[in-house]
Protein backbone atom coordinates (compact mmCIF):
# COMPACT_ATOMS: atom_id res chain seq x y z
CA UNK A 1 0.00 0.00 0.00
CA UNK A 2 1.50 3.30 -1.06
CA UNK A 3 2.11 6.26 1.22
CA UNK A 4 -1.09 8.11 0.31
CA UNK A 5 -3.39 5.22 1.21
CA UNK A 6 -1.42 4.23 4.32
CA UNK A 7 -1.46 7.80 5.57
CA UNK A 8 -5.24 8.07 5.15
CA UNK A 9 -5.78 4.74 6.89
CA UNK A 10 -3.52 5.76 9.76
CA UNK A 11 -5.43 8.99 10.22
CA UNK A 12 -8.78 7.21 10.14
CA UNK A 13 -7.60 4.71 12.74
CA UNK A 14 -7.62 7.50 15.34
CA UNK A 15 -11.44 7.73 15.13
CA UNK A 16 -12.53 4.36 13.72
CA UNK A 17 -12.15 0.77 14.88
CA UNK A 18 -12.44 -0.33 11.26
CA UNK A 19 -10.35 2.17 9.33
CA UNK A 20 -9.69 -0.14 6.33
CA UNK A 21 -13.41 -0.66 5.76
CA UNK A 22 -14.21 3.05 6.10
CA UNK A 23 -11.41 3.94 3.69
CA UNK A 24 -12.66 1.33 1.22
CA UNK A 25 -16.13 2.88 1.28
CA UNK A 26 -14.73 6.37 0.81
CA UNK A 27 -12.64 5.10 -2.10
CA UNK A 28 -15.71 3.48 -3.65
CA UNK A 29 -17.58 6.78 -3.38
CA UNK A 30 -14.77 8.78 -5.01
CA UNK A 31 -13.08 6.39 -7.45
CA UNK A 32 -15.84 3.89 -8.16
CA UNK A 33 -13.68 0.92 -7.13
CA UNK A 34 -15.95 -1.54 -5.27
CA UNK A 35 -15.22 -1.69 -1.56
CA UNK A 36 -14.49 -5.43 -1.60
CA UNK A 37 -12.05 -5.07 -4.47
CA UNK A 38 -10.30 -2.22 -2.67
CA UNK A 39 -9.85 -4.40 0.44
CA UNK A 40 -8.52 -7.27 -1.65
CA UNK A 41 -6.02 -5.04 -3.42
CA UNK A 42 -5.04 -3.56 -0.05
CA UNK A 43 -4.09 -7.03 1.16
CA UNK A 44 -2.10 -7.80 -1.99
CA UNK A 45 -0.41 -4.40 -2.06
CA UNK A 46 -1.89 -3.67 -5.47
CA UNK A 47 -3.78 -0.43 -4.82
CA UNK A 48 -3.49 2.01 -7.70
CA UNK A 49 -2.79 5.68 -7.19
CA UNK A 50 -5.85 7.96 -7.35
CA UNK A 51 -5.82 11.00 -9.58
CA UNK A 52 -4.84 14.36 -8.04
CA UNK A 53 -8.51 15.38 -7.93
CA UNK A 54 -9.46 12.11 -6.28
CA UNK A 55 -6.65 12.52 -3.75
CA UNK A 56 -8.07 15.92 -2.85
CA UNK A 57 -11.60 14.55 -2.45
CA UNK A 58 -10.43 11.61 -0.34
CA UNK A 59 -8.30 13.80 1.89
CA UNK A 60 -11.28 16.11 2.40
CA UNK A 61 -13.52 13.18 3.40
CA UNK A 62 -10.97 11.93 5.92
CA UNK A 63 -10.57 15.42 7.39
CA UNK A 64 -14.33 15.71 7.82
CA UNK A 65 -14.42 12.25 9.38
CA UNK A 66 -11.72 13.24 11.87
CA UNK A 67 -13.85 16.26 12.79
CA UNK A 68 -16.60 13.87 13.89
CA UNK A 69 -18.83 13.83 10.82
CA UNK A 70 -20.57 10.44 10.53
CA UNK A 71 -19.37 8.20 7.72
CA UNK A 72 -22.93 7.83 6.40
CA UNK A 73 -23.22 11.59 5.87
CA UNK A 74 -19.93 11.57 3.98
CA UNK A 75 -21.12 8.75 1.73
CA UNK A 76 -24.68 10.06 1.43
CA UNK A 77 -26.17 6.67 2.22
CA UNK A 78 -26.72 4.10 4.97
CA UNK A 79 -27.52 0.40 4.79
CA UNK A 80 -30.67 -0.74 6.56
CA UNK A 81 -32.37 -4.13 6.38
CA UNK A 82 -30.54 -5.03 3.18
CA UNK A 83 -31.39 -1.77 1.41
CA UNK A 84 -29.54 1.47 0.82
CA UNK A 85 -31.18 4.63 2.16
CA UNK A 86 -30.08 8.13 1.23
CA UNK A 87 -28.99 10.17 4.25
CA UNK A 88 -27.79 13.72 4.69
CA UNK A 89 -27.19 16.12 7.57
CA UNK A 90 -30.56 17.01 9.03
CA UNK A 91 -31.85 13.45 9.32
CA UNK A 92 -31.13 10.71 11.83
CA UNK A 93 -28.90 7.96 10.44
CA UNK A 94 -30.62 4.54 10.30
CA UNK A 95 -29.16 2.20 12.90
CA UNK A 96 -28.83 -1.56 13.14
CA UNK A 97 -30.72 -1.65 16.46
CA UNK A 98 -33.78 -0.19 14.71
CA UNK A 99 -33.98 -3.31 12.56
CA UNK A 100 -35.37 -5.02 15.69
CA UNK A 101 -38.43 -2.75 15.45
CA UNK A 102 -38.88 -3.76 11.81
CA UNK A 103 -38.43 -7.45 12.67
CA UNK A 104 -41.08 -7.18 15.37
CA UNK A 105 -43.53 -5.36 13.11
CA UNK A 106 -43.10 -7.89 10.31
CA UNK A 107 -43.69 -10.79 12.70
CA UNK A 108 -47.05 -9.29 13.68
CA UNK A 109 -48.32 -8.31 10.22
CA UNK A 110 -49.97 -10.69 7.79
CA UNK A 111 -50.03 -8.40 4.75
CA UNK A 112 -52.63 -5.98 3.51
CA UNK A 113 -52.80 -3.95 6.72
CA UNK A 114 -52.45 -0.19 7.04
CA UNK A 115 -49.36 1.11 8.86
CA UNK A 116 -48.58 4.58 10.18
CA UNK A 117 -44.93 5.55 10.71
CA UNK A 118 -44.61 8.61 12.95
CA UNK A 119 -41.42 10.74 13.18
CA UNK A 120 -40.37 8.88 10.03
CA UNK A 121 -37.10 10.69 9.29
CA UNK A 122 -35.39 8.91 6.41
CA UNK A 123 -38.35 6.53 6.19
CA UNK A 124 -36.25 3.45 6.87
CA UNK A 125 -38.85 1.89 9.21
CA UNK A 126 -42.13 2.40 7.39
CA UNK A 127 -40.73 2.03 3.87
CA UNK A 128 -38.93 -1.20 4.79
CA UNK A 129 -42.06 -2.65 6.40
CA UNK A 130 -44.04 -1.71 3.31
CA UNK A 131 -41.54 -3.23 0.91
CA UNK A 132 -41.18 -6.42 2.95
CA UNK A 133 -44.87 -7.03 3.69
CA UNK A 134 -46.81 -5.19 0.96
CA UNK A 135 -48.87 -3.14 3.38
CA UNK A 136 -50.34 0.34 3.03
CA UNK A 137 -47.88 2.82 4.57
CA UNK A 138 -48.35 6.41 5.67
CA UNK A 139 -45.09 8.06 6.78
CA UNK A 140 -45.18 11.32 8.75
CA UNK A 141 -42.25 13.71 9.16
CA UNK A 142 -42.17 17.32 10.33
CA UNK A 143 -38.88 18.86 9.22
CA UNK A 144 -38.19 20.05 5.68
CA UNK A 145 -34.76 18.45 5.25
CA UNK A 146 -35.91 15.09 6.54
CA UNK A 147 -39.16 15.20 4.58
CA UNK A 148 -37.26 15.88 1.36
CA UNK A 149 -35.09 12.85 2.07
CA UNK A 150 -38.15 10.78 2.95
CA UNK A 151 -39.60 11.54 -0.48
CA UNK A 152 -36.33 10.54 -2.15
CA UNK A 153 -36.17 7.23 -0.28
CA UNK A 154 -39.84 6.46 -0.85
CA UNK A 155 -39.36 6.83 -4.60
CA UNK A 156 -36.54 4.30 -4.47
CA UNK A 157 -37.83 1.84 -1.87
CA UNK A 158 -41.64 1.93 -1.72
CA UNK A 159 -43.23 4.41 -4.14
CA UNK A 160 -46.79 3.63 -3.07
CA UNK A 161 -46.21 5.04 0.43
CA UNK A 162 -48.30 8.04 1.38
CA UNK A 163 -46.09 10.84 2.73
CA UNK A 164 -47.38 13.53 5.07
CA UNK A 165 -45.45 16.52 6.37
CA UNK A 166 -46.89 17.16 9.82
CA UNK A 167 -46.06 17.73 13.49
CA UNK A 168 -47.19 14.92 15.81
CA UNK A 169 -47.68 17.46 18.62
CA UNK A 170 -50.27 19.57 16.83
CA UNK A 171 -51.44 17.97 13.57
CA UNK A 172 -53.99 15.22 12.98
CA UNK A 173 -53.43 12.48 10.40
CA UNK A 174 -56.38 11.23 8.37
CA UNK A 175 -57.26 7.56 8.43
CA UNK A 176 -57.20 4.57 10.76
CA UNK A 177 -54.32 2.13 11.04
CA UNK A 178 -53.76 -1.47 12.02
CA UNK A 179 -50.28 -0.67 13.27
CA UNK A 180 -48.58 2.53 14.39
CA UNK A 181 -44.78 2.53 14.46
CA UNK A 182 -42.39 5.14 15.78
CA UNK A 183 -38.75 5.61 16.63
CA UNK A 184 -39.14 9.03 18.24
CA UNK A 185 -36.45 11.16 19.85
CA UNK A 186 -35.82 9.60 23.26
CA UNK A 187 -32.61 11.01 24.74
CA UNK A 188 -33.18 13.21 27.83
CA UNK A 189 -32.22 16.80 27.08
CA UNK A 190 -29.60 16.86 29.83
CA UNK A 191 -27.82 13.86 28.26
CA UNK A 192 -27.34 15.39 24.81
CA UNK A 193 -24.07 17.10 25.76
CA UNK A 194 -22.63 13.73 26.83
CA UNK A 195 -23.12 12.09 23.44
CA UNK A 196 -20.15 11.34 21.22
CA UNK A 197 -19.06 14.06 18.81
CA UNK A 198 -20.23 11.86 15.95
CA UNK A 199 -23.79 11.56 17.30
CA UNK A 200 -23.85 15.28 18.11
CA UNK A 201 -23.44 15.89 14.37
CA UNK A 202 -26.90 14.43 13.89
CA UNK A 203 -29.91 16.75 14.31
CA UNK A 204 -30.82 17.41 17.94
CA UNK A 205 -34.46 17.49 16.90
CA UNK A 206 -34.15 13.76 16.12
CA UNK A 207 -32.52 13.02 19.48
CA UNK A 208 -34.04 15.29 22.13
CA UNK A 209 -36.87 13.55 23.97
CA UNK A 210 -37.46 16.27 26.56
CA UNK A 211 -36.59 16.34 30.24
CA UNK A 212 -37.01 12.60 30.82
CA UNK A 213 -36.75 11.42 27.21
CA UNK A 214 -40.41 10.35 27.12
CA UNK A 215 -42.32 13.39 25.84
CA UNK A 216 -42.91 11.91 22.37
CA UNK A 217 -44.23 8.64 23.79
CA UNK A 218 -46.77 10.47 25.96
CA UNK A 219 -47.85 12.65 23.05
CA UNK A 220 -48.20 9.84 20.52
CA UNK A 221 -50.13 7.62 22.94
CA UNK A 222 -52.44 10.50 23.86
CA UNK A 223 -53.02 11.84 20.35
CA UNK A 224 -52.97 8.80 18.08
CA UNK A 225 -54.68 5.93 19.88
CA UNK A 226 -57.96 7.01 18.29
CA UNK A 227 -56.36 6.32 14.88
CA UNK A 228 -55.54 2.73 15.87
CA UNK A 229 -58.09 0.12 14.79
CA UNK A 230 -59.51 -2.30 17.38
CA UNK A 231 -56.94 -5.05 17.69
CA UNK A 232 -54.30 -2.74 16.24
CA UNK A 233 -50.77 -2.53 17.61
CA UNK A 234 -48.66 0.43 18.69
CA UNK A 235 -44.91 -0.26 18.60
CA UNK A 236 -42.04 1.98 19.67
CA UNK A 237 -38.29 1.86 19.66
CA UNK A 238 -36.95 3.10 22.99
CA UNK A 239 -33.72 3.80 24.81
CA UNK A 240 -31.95 1.97 27.62
CA UNK A 241 -34.13 1.63 30.72
CA UNK A 242 -37.25 3.20 29.16
CA UNK A 243 -39.32 0.13 28.24
CA UNK A 244 -41.02 -0.33 31.61
CA UNK A 245 -42.15 3.29 31.83
CA UNK A 246 -43.52 3.23 28.27
CA UNK A 247 -45.30 -0.05 28.87
CA UNK A 248 -46.90 1.57 31.90
CA UNK A 249 -48.17 4.42 29.72
CA UNK A 250 -49.61 1.97 27.21
CA UNK A 251 -51.44 -0.14 29.77
CA UNK A 252 -52.70 2.98 31.58
CA UNK A 253 -54.18 4.09 28.24
CA UNK A 254 -56.09 0.82 27.99
CA UNK A 255 -53.86 -1.19 25.67
CA UNK A 256 -53.28 -4.87 26.36
CA UNK A 257 -50.92 -7.73 25.56
CA UNK A 258 -47.70 -5.77 26.12
CA UNK A 259 -44.72 -6.48 23.88
CA UNK A 260 -41.08 -6.03 24.89
CA UNK A 261 -38.22 -7.16 22.66
CA UNK A 262 -34.50 -7.00 23.35
CA UNK A 263 -31.89 -6.01 20.78
CA UNK A 264 -28.74 -8.03 20.09
CA UNK A 265 -27.00 -6.30 22.99
CA UNK A 266 -29.66 -7.37 25.45
CA UNK A 267 -31.29 -3.92 25.72
CA UNK A 268 -35.10 -3.79 25.73
CA UNK A 269 -35.32 -1.88 22.47
CA UNK A 270 -38.93 -2.39 21.33
CA UNK A 271 -42.03 -1.86 23.44
CA UNK A 272 -45.66 -1.96 22.39
CA UNK A 273 -49.17 -3.20 23.08
CA UNK A 274 -52.46 -4.01 21.36
CA UNK A 275 -55.69 -2.04 21.39
CA UNK A 276 -58.62 -4.15 22.68
CA UNK A 277 -60.91 -5.44 19.95
CA UNK A 278 -64.04 -4.53 21.85
CA UNK A 279 -65.31 -0.95 21.80
CA UNK A 280 -62.99 1.16 23.94
CA UNK A 281 -62.95 4.76 25.09
CA UNK A 282 -59.15 5.13 25.20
Amino acid sequence: MNHFWSDLESRLASVSRDAPRELSLMSESVTGTPSRLFLLRRLTGDLSDPSPLQEEELSSLVTRRLAGEPLQYLLGKADFYGRSFAVRPGVLIPRFDTEILVDTALSLLKGGESVLDLCAGSGCIGLTVGAEKNVSVTAVEKFDAAFSLLRENAAAVYPSARLVQADVFIDSIDGTYDMILSNPPYIPTSDLSQLSSEVRNEPHTALDGGDDGLIFYRTIIHRFLSALTPGGILLFECGIGQAAAIEGMLTAAGLRDPIRVRDYGGVERVVGARKPREVSHV
